[in-house]
């Protein structure tokens, strides 16, 4: 069996474990507004992913709000068969990234 295979099931169960920690660490809800995880740096994906090129010229800002806001959305959007997988993986990503900077300040 390759290393680089991604099984969903082993995804799903390591996310509910790592959330469940989330929720243990800092509760069922978390207050982002209080914490500087508003804006981050962001680098497409294609870019991310080309080690060839140097990605400093493609660096640019996401912000942790607009992830908030578009996901919101995306339970209607699933109904109607309009989810753009890549870009709610993306904002799902912004999410996740200010949640491990949230418990990163927490233990420095």
């Amino acid at each position: 069996m390759s290393d680089m295979v991604l099984k969903i099931a082993e995804l799903r169960r390591l996310t509910t474990l790592l959330l469940d920690a989330v929720e243990r660490r800092h509760g069922a809800r978390i207050d982002l507004s209080r914490w500087n995880v508003d804006y981050y740096w962001d680098i497409p994906l294609q870019a991310a992913f080309d080690m060839d090129n140097d990605p400093a010229q493609h660096v640019g800002c996401g912000q942790v709000s607009d992830d908030l806001a578009d996901l919101h959305g995306a339970p209607d959007r699933s109904k109607n068969d309009d989810v753009i997988l890549w870009h709610d993986l993306m904002h799902l990503s912004g999410l996740l990234r200010a949640l491990a900077n949230v418990d990163l300040a927490n233990t420095a």
